[in-house]
């Protein structure tokens, strides 16, 4: 079986849900509370293990209640965790989180995710090399991200970048990816942006724009294709493009093209958003299938 490693954040959510989103300074009263484990990289991580693909994490936590709860929480969801850096006197990543039905805002503080470096990197550089690709994102540090994604060049390992939440990025890492995906805010953060369409075009067959409830584009036999989402009810967003992701990732090692990995993707971004939980609302390959037979 093929073997994904997820580079990224691995945090502890909490979670407020309300009909409608705080404007600034106001005060809204919300409908409930919950604390859910999060972090783009282990809800990917998440996201692709109970799709039946072999997961290993690198990232960083550290040696709190909640850190302890998060690695029991993905060794529970068979991700591998033994080269996850651990560290004393260090909080993990907390994000709080307000939802509605149509959208969310998040507010992250790294905590030891900010650890995640070269030198740790460097260490366990033998367990990068043993992955088949790898899924990174910015929620740490970015020469981090950087530093795996020379080493998947280097290593003919497929390199796949979520480049969020979105800052200045080095361009390297567009060039060293094998496949980018963005929503409609990081696009416009891509070198020399033009417009959607340029964008798609000038990265042909290696980036993927997703829209929200409106699906996603992608350029492929010489043309933009959309593909539609899934209509689910929405019960929270949270996760939603890692489920996503962890989708394509999934099919595209199956051996789909790109624009029927999209619409696998799509599903489980779909039946993600119909489940309360960034990781608890995660499909299984069973879930995904069941809906596609439907």
């Amino acid at each position: 079986m093929k073997k994904v490693g997820v580079l990224g954040s691995i945090s502890t959510d909490f979670v407020a849900t309300t009909n409608v989103l705080p404007k600034e300074s106001e005060t809204i009263v919300g409908k409930s509370f919950s604390t859910q484990f999060g972090g783009k990289g282990a809800n990917k991580a998440v996201a692709l293990s109970r799709l039946g693909k072999q997961v290993v994490m690198f990232g960083a936590v550290g040696d709190d209640e909640f850190s302890r709860r998060a690695l029991a929480n993905l060794k529970e969801e068979r991700v591998d965790v033994k080269h996850v850096k651990k560290l004393r006197g260090e909080i993990g990543g907390i994000a709080t989180i307000f939802s509605s039905q149509k959208t969310n805002m998040i507010v992250m503080v790294p905590g030891a995710n900010n650890a995640v470096d070269e030198e740790y990197l460097q260490k366990i550089e033998n367990e990068i090399k043993k992955c088949d690709c790898i899924v990174a994102e910015l929620e740490v540090p970015q020469q981090a991200v950087l530093f795996v994604s020379q080493i998947c060049k280097k290593n003919n390992i497929k390199f796949i970048l979520n480049p969020s939440p979105i800052m200045k990025f080095d361009k390297t890492l567009l060039d060293n990816a094998d496949l980018i995906v963005v929503n409609e805010t990081e696009i416009k953060h891509l070198p020399n942006f033009k417009s959607q369409k340029q964008a798609l075009i000038d990265y042909a067959g290696r980036l993927v724009l997703t829209v929200g409830k409106r699906g996603a584009y992608v350029y492929e036999d010489g043309e933009i294709v959309h593909l539609p989402a899934v209509d689910t009810p929405v019960v929270d967003t949270t996760g939603a493009g890692d489920a996503f992701l962890g989708g394509l990732i999934h099919a595209l090692i199956e051996g789909a093209k790109l624009k029927n990995a999209v619409e696998f993707a799509n599903v489980c971004a779909g039946l993600k958003v119909s489940k309360l939980g960034a990781q608890t609302g995660m499909p299984t390959i069973k879930e995904v299938k069941t809906f596609l037979q439907s």
